[in-house]
């Protein structure tokens, strides 16, 4: 789908749900009906249809998946142990799946749908409880459930990562409907399961814990304002007892499994510096214009005005400014993957306030509905050009350059061949029968470990690298070299590509160590229209041939 089709279409679904929306706003049930039918069909059309997008990293956690299913355990190689994933609760799924036979890669996406829809959900029953606290006032509009619902549908972050096969949007389901049976049991419900939501969120991202830390202490905040003291330290007690119960069992697994506090990830990602805070506040100011964070932000504050709304929006304030100050501390990621999970709450509560501000400016309503229809027209116009991305276009055809390398390494190498790669999601999960060496250090305790210089400054994830450790020590049959030709080249084509294509510090470290050239020999397989060049260890060339092989 074009990028002026996708607008054209975006447009028109949008315009009629609010029309709808707003049409059968005395019919309720109709009007709910509207606005998630046409958010639902929106995100159909912004994700599979328009961006068509697989992230290579979903692969990893999928590798995990398979060997768990297979009984290797959730490791990513034959021997040894590394939490290369960051989603626990995503991966334990996943091989319930694999061990069903399933296809991962469609089980997946299809997950990640229904967590937008859980998504969508959870902000209905938030809108719902805030327009029961005060009937026929502006939060119970069903034309303010269609404008977060389509909000969250057109913004490229959410179809994104939706059909990605990554984690979010499932963090993003448990942290909203986490809230909303917050604010339930704020309102009475004696059952904490708020805590069992949020020690899910805990093991599905580790940002989870920071989240879960944000609402028990605001748990805790009510024995300041509690006429029964005694129930609310209950509450307290009892929501920490089940999420420690929960959360406390699974460390105790991983720490003794793995044997380190926090994922393989955060090692080869993170890097706590004035360089890596001023990329991550980087990324924040990229985002947080793309994604309106300024506004809505203010328009939850306005929502303090309401003394019955005022815990509820320090809460929506709270979390999600601690959660976007993790982010600029850990440097930021890529396409606002950890932005996207506060959206929801944030859209909610941003477009509440600014209803309630219109309510109480006493508008005409012909009015006040030029300024809604003036505002999100804007608001999501703006959403759009992120989308409008070309190198997503061309991601299909490489993933699928990926996956037949690594079927054909799979089927033709002997099965005690280790494969050295950077982007290892793909070539990994196809190749899954084979060991693996992650030559960034997300799958590799040694390399995630390797102090580098300038750590912070490149890409994130792309630092680390250890490049005596990779031919000293495990010295892998084959190093893949990844940038695909139309013909086979030669070891000084491909000397002289490397040193003008290499986009970051490792690679360049690693392609052009003298080491690879002396030991190894060129090989090149036709896949895909094209030629994917890697790197053989010179000893080891008799032992490979195979179709397509030059």
């Amino acid at each position: 789908m074009s990028f002026a089709l996708f607008v054209l279409a975006s447009c028109a679904i949008a315009v009629a749900t609010v029309v709808s929306a707003r049409a059968l706003r005395g019919r309720p049930g109709l009007a709910v009906l509207a606005a998630f039918a046409g958010a639902t069909g929106l995100v159909l059309v912004h994700g599979p249809l328009y961006f068509d997008y697989y992230a290579d990293d979903s692969f990893i956690t999928l590798r995990y998946a398979k060997h768990l299913a297979e009984g290797l355990g959730p490791n990513w190689n034959s021997d040894g142990r590394v939490e290369g994933y960051t989603t626990f609760l995503w991966m334990g799924t996943l091989g319930g799946f694999a061990k069903l036979g399933a296809d991962l890669v469609q089980v997946s996406r299809l997950l990640g749908f229904f967590a937008i829809v859980a998504t969508f959900f959870g902000v209905y029953k938030i809108w719902q409880l805030w327009g029961d606290d005060e009937p026929g006032g502006a939060l119970q509009s069903p034309v303010l459930l269609a404008a977060v619902l389509l909000g969250l549908a057109l913004t490229d972050g959410v179809a994104f990562w939706g059909f990605s096969g990554m984690e979010t949007p499932l963090f993003m389901a448990l942290l909203t409907i986490g809230a909303y049976l917050h604010f339930r049991e704020r309102r009475g419900s004696a059952v904490p399961w708020s805590a069992f939501v949020f020690a899910a969120a805990a093991m599905t991202r580790p940002e989870g814990l920071i989240a879960a830390g944000v609402t028990v202490a605001f748990v805790a905040s009510e024995l300041a304002t509690a006429h029964d003291r005694r129930t609310a330290l209950r509450r307290l007690a009892l929501w920490a007892g089940v999420f420690v119960a929960l959360y406390g069992t699974y460390f105790i697994w991983r720490f003794s499994y793995y044997g380190y506090l926090l994922p393989n990830t955060y090692y080869a990602k993170v890097g706590l510096n004035l360089d890596a805070l001023d990329r991550g506040l980087r990324y924040l100011s990229t985002s947080g214009l793309q994604y309106h964070l300024g506004v809505l932000f203010v328009g939850a504050a306005l929502l303090f005005a309401d003394v019955r709304r005022r815990p509820e929006a320090a809460y929506v304030v709270a979390l999600c400014g601690v959660l976007l100050a993790a982010v600029a501390l850990e440097g930021g990621d890529t396409h606002g993957r950890f932005i996207v999970p506060l959206l929801p709450l944030l859209l909610l509560a941003g477009l509440a306030g600014f209803a309630m501000l219109l309510e109480r400016a006493k508008l005409q309503p012909a009015h006040a509905l030029v300024i809604t229809t003036a505002a999100l027209s804007f608001g999501g116009l703006a959403l759009l050009p992120a989308s409008d991305d070309p190198v997503v276009r061309l991601w299909p055809r490489a993933l699928e350059e990926r996956r037949e390398l690594g079927v054909w390494l799979n089927d033709n190498t002997p099965a005690d061949f280790t494969i050295a790669d950077f982007a290892v999601g793909a070539t990994a999960y196809y190749a899954s029968d084979r060991d693996v060496l992650d030559l960034l250090g997300l799958n590799d305790v040694v390399i995630a470990h390797t102090d580098v210089p300038d750590m912070g400054k490149g890409i994130v994830g792309h630092e680390r690298y250890n490049a005596d450790y990779v031919f000293d020590e495990v010295r892998p049959e084959i190093v893949v070299l990844g940038q695909p030709y139309t013909r086979p080249l030669t070891k000084e084509e491909l000397q002289e590509g490397v040193r003008k294509t290499s986009l970051f510090a490792a690679s360049y470290v690693i392609l052009t160590d003298a080491r690879l050239w002396e030991s190894y020999e060129v090989r090149a397989l036709f896949t895909g229209g094209r030629w994917v060049h890697f790197m053989q260890l010179q000893e080891t060339v008799a032992q490979l041939q195979g179709p397509r092989l030059h």
